[in-house]
């Protein structure tokens, strides 16, 4: 390895896992509390630190490295569950904490600054005050019977949910189990 410092590796360990800690555990796990993600985010950030650090050390690293580890990343892919936006800004933001502060080569300081302003970000941006979820939500239903009238079909919903529908988008239909798919969104709840 050509350009391995230990002390400064360790530095960079540090605090990797220090705003892996923060991210992880104190934003996003308090707030969702989700620990099958957590373990991925995890997972995701250690691999990703061990893999750029590594490369950063073995040689020069230009732009195509990067966009390599990225293509190699996008052909991980979780079948078993879709992800939703705000995990995979997390999983992003847990990417990036990991890339940037394996590499070798920016200084320190520099590290600390990017690290606290993606920390920072999705503290801000996934706050409870912000959240619109509360007030508005998309939802994936499967209702057990086939309502080909959007009048009554809207009725429903609304009756269904106790809120107010925005949008109702016939996703699938099965005539012979009778059965639709739609994505719904609905206004808040209503009193």
């Amino acid at each position: 390895m050509l350009g391995l410092n230990v002390r400064e590796l360790l530095r960079d360990v540090g605090l990797n896992v220090v705003a892996l800690f923060v991210l992880v555990y104190l934003v996003y796990f308090r707030r969702h509390r989700r620990w099958d993600q957590l373990v991925g985010l995890v997972a995701f950030n250690v691999c990703l630190f061990t893999v750029s650090a590594v490369l950063g050390a073995s040689g020069p690293v230009n732009v195509g490295v990067g966009f390599g580890l990225f293509a190699v990343l996008s052909i991980v892919r979780l079948r078993s569950e879709e992800a939703s936006q705000v995990e995979i800004g997390y999983t992003m933001v847990a990417l990036v904490l990991g890339l940037m502060t394996g590499l070798p080569g920016m200084e320190f300081p520099i590290k600390c600054i990017f690290s606290v302003f993606l920390v920072a970000t999705m503290f801000i941006v996934d706050h409870r005050r912000l959240d619109q979820a509360t007030r508005y939500k998309k939802l994936r239903i499967e209702l057990d019977r086939v309502i080909n009238d959007d009048v009554a079909l809207a009725q429903h919903l609304e009756q269904t949910l106790n809120r107010p529908i925005l949008a109702a988008q016939v996703r699938e239909i099965d005539f012979v189990r009778e059965t639709m798919r739609l994505d719904v969104q609905t206004g808040p709840r209503k009193s």
